[in-house]
């Protein structure tokens, strides 16, 4: 696999991963979730929409600096996975805890499985080393 083909992976699998995040909060904000308490995001709000566009800025300005040629920030990418991650595993943990949507516990589920196949994509090797040599 060479370099391209993995840079424009991380690519298709932050924006997949972003795709996902930002269903999990419209999905959050159209559930019984979004009446647990005052700071929670109704559908349609400023706020929802505000929560979204954070969202998109952190998974769309690391990426636009990323697809520039700032390597780092593919570690800096990584945190920000991991963070969502944990925020995934807590929304999981409500979700069981107080039984609401099975919509909701489904995206969620996507959410993770992406945000674990994003760390796979992004920090396997590019190419396994050729120990066997051919003569011809």
């Amino acid at each position: 696999m060479t370099k391209e083909t993995n840079k424009s992976r991380i690519i298709f699998m932050t924006l997949v991963s972003a795709l996902f995040f930002c269903s999990l909060l419209i999905a959050a904000s159209l559930s019984p979730l979004a009446d647990s308490g005052p700071n929670a995001n109704k559908f349609g709000t400023f706020n929802m929409w505000v929560s979204i566009g954070m969202v998109l800025a952190f998974y769309i300005l690391p990426l636009i600096l990323y697809i520039v040629g700032v390597h780092i920030m593919k570690l800096i990418m990584a945190v920000f996975c991991g963070v969502g991650l944990l925020m995934c595993l807590t929304t999981l943990v409500v979700i069981l805890t107080m039984e609401i949507s099975p919509t909701l516990l489904v995206l969620c589920i996507a959410t993770l499985i992406v945000n674990v196949m994003w760390y796979f994509i992004a920090f396997r090797s590019s190419s396994k080393p050729n120990h066997q040599k051919r003569f011809i």
